[in-house]
């Protein structure tokens, strides 16, 4: 019988041994960190982080949670306050909860309903995906004249 098991949770890794899924930075409430948070992983911000966050994962704010600086992943959902400006590959959430004090910029954005929101939005992706630049429907084939016969 070994002493040590590294797949019982109390012997995992800091960096967890389990699958993917579960792997996540949880700042508790009652925590204040300073400084950037980088990563693949996703985020999980209940308390205070003060600087930038910038993850290739998702990146939620719990209610009691607050980010003071830029906020850059694939999807971004606030039920706390994030004052700084957000941007996401895929999407940003204002929940009813939440608060954005800052510029949103992402192709999918949503504020529900009795969430606060002061900034402004940009719709990337959007334009791309409907045409050419500038266009919002798909280009027209150029006509030419048909030869004529002699």
């Amino acid at each position: 019988m070994p002493i040590f098991r590294r797949e019982t949770p109390s012997a995992a890794p800091a960096g967890g041994s389990g699958p993917p899924d579960s792997r996540h930075t949880h700042i508790a409430p009652g925590t204040r960190l300073r400084g950037e948070i980088n990563g693949a992983t996703e985020v999980l911000v209940e308390g205070e982080v003060v600087g930038e966050v910038r993850v290739d994962a998702l990146v939620i704010v719990g209610t009691d949670g607050v980010i003071e600086g830029p906020v850059t992943a694939p999807v971004v959902r606030v039920g706390g306050r994030v004052i700084g400006d957000v941007q996401a590959a895929d999407r940003v959430e204002v929940l009813a909860t939440g608060s954005v004090e800052g510029n949103i910029s992402a192709p999918r954005i949503v504020i529900s309903e009795g969430a606060f929101f002061k900034g402004s939005v940009e719709m990337t992706g959007s334009m791309e995906m409907k045409g050419e630049k500038g266009q919002s429907h798909p280009p027209q084939p150029k006509t030419t004249p048909e030869p004529t016969g002699s």
